[in-house]
């Protein structure tokens, strides 16, 4: 008798359908619930950090009630060694990190749900209602900000969760803190037209904005040329959403992915395994010539981080010590502090032995190792922000290869039987 690599549950066709309605609203989930949040703190009720996170974590209950319908091994394999390795980390430590948890537990959940329920028909299908769903937000919010700002109080329901000052408000209003750029810095992308004011949409900050249609883009690239009506909707999507934006870092990383599509072929999409390397010598070098001299922009921001990496010794290099600091923008300062580099060296290998369905795989891989590589330079907590990272590890997953099902041929030959028994074409005369 041959078994499956899943613990399987018996599942009818309904039962399947129903999953994957489940599977797709879980998603878009993952997008809404801050605004819808948000809403009910303006109109209803305060929302405090706790219900943020209890919102969360019926998400997460959400995808383990699919996942375990059809469980692989592999899966309780992985949550096993990564459970076991951040315990492990809590007792050198002699405290536990739920951020950490909370940060891995995104990627391991999403990427498997794309894997067990996904394919690239649905989420095609789901990149576009979502798509939609953020430009009709984005122009009502460019179209009657004042209308906007009373339906969704940003500012207000980030002050409450206690992660801004009432004073460092630059717009003067219900936007989040970076929802106007500042005097002396102002829009890179159409200032003429479109001011100092950055859409947010249903994400809430310009930035996650930027960070989706990167995430679109890198999508649209990865498809194959025959499909090339397709790649110029999303490249076209996430083009309107970065300006809406004036995302700097979607413009930078959507103008990559472009040269990387137009220049890479077959295994030269492997070269981004070396990017996470690049990218801290880049900031060291930075940190390095600058010499304290740097201003309130992209390349100050840099500085920062190089400074700071340059004065990490063994400790927080391998996550003993510094994990509980805040560092704000300095991604890979959070990583290395909050995993350590051998558990990031073991998992960026892993990432790089999925092994993928096609060609749009290997490019979509690339293109997500080229988005964490460069998000993790200028901003701290991005990369595992549910609103997007559960898209992107779901996308990445529907990718992969998909093992089939396998069922025991006793049982497939009992199913057959009962089937023409049904229809009346068993004889019983031998």
């Amino acid at each position: 008798m041959a078994y499956s690599a899943f613990i399987r549950v018996p599942t009818t066709p309904r039962d399947d359908r129903l999953l994957r309605f489940l599977t797709f609203w879980i998603l878009m989930g993952c997008m809404l619930y801050q605004m819808a949040l948000c809403f009910v703190h303006t109109h209803l009720f305060a929302i405090s950090t706790s219900t943020v996170a209890l919102a969360e974590f019926a998400l997460y209950a959400a995808c383990l009630f699919v996942l375990l319908r059809r469980i692989r091994l592999e899966f309780i394999a992985v949550m096993a060694l990564v459970t076991a390795y951040l315990f492990f980390m809590a007792l050198i430590r002699g405290a536990l990190d739920l951020k950490g948890f909370r940060d891995i537990l995104i990627v391991i959940l999403f990427y498997w749900l794309g894997r067990t329920m996904g394919s690239v028909e649905m989420a095609d299908r789901l990149l576009k209602v979502v798509i939609a769903v953020v430009l009709l937000f984005a122009f009502f919010e460019l179209f009657f900000l004042n209308e906007y700002s009373r339906v969704f109080n940003v500012f207000s329901y980030y002050v409450n969760q206690g992660g801004l000052a009432g004073a460092t408000n630059w717009s003067g209003g219900a936007l989040a803190l970076n929802g106007m750029r500042p005097e002396g810095i102002g829009r890179t992308i159409l200032p003429s037209l479109l001011g100092n004011h950055r859409v947010s949409s249903i994400f809430l900050e310009p930035v996650s904005l930027g960070n989706f249609a990167v995430i679109v883009a890198a999508w649209g690239l990865a498809k194959p040329r025959e499909e090339w009506r397709a790649i110029l909707f999303y490249l076209a999507m996430a083009a309107l959403m970065i300006t809406l934006a004036d995302s700097r870092y979607g413009l930078l990383t959507v103008s990559c992915l472009v040269l990387m599509r137009l220049i890479f072929v077959g295994r030269m999409h492997t070269l981004a395994i070396l990017l996470p390397a690049i990218c801290v010598a880049a900031l060291l070098a930075i940190g390095h010539m600058m010499k304290g001299d740097h201003a309130d922009n992209i390349v100050g921001r840099l500085y920062v981080t190089g400074a700071t990496l340059m004065q990490f010794g063994p400790k927080e290099i391998f996550g003993i010590s510094g994990y509980q600091f805040n560092f704000g923008d300095m991604g890979y300062a959070v990583v290395l502090t909050r995993f350590g580099l051998a558990f990031f060296t073991v998992c960026w290998i892993g990432f790089w032995m999925i092994r993928m369905e096609d060609e749009r795989g290997i490019r979509f891989r690339a293109y997500v190792a080229v988005y964490a590589s460069l998000i993790l330079s200028v901003s701290g907590t991005s990369l595992f922000a549910l609103k997007t990272a559960g898209l992107l590890w779901f996308l990445l997953g529907c990718c992969a290869v998909k093992q089939r099902q396998a069922v025991p041929q006793a049982q497939d030959e009992r199913d057959a039987v009962l089937a023409h028994r049904r229809e009346g074409k068993v004889s019983y005369a031998h």
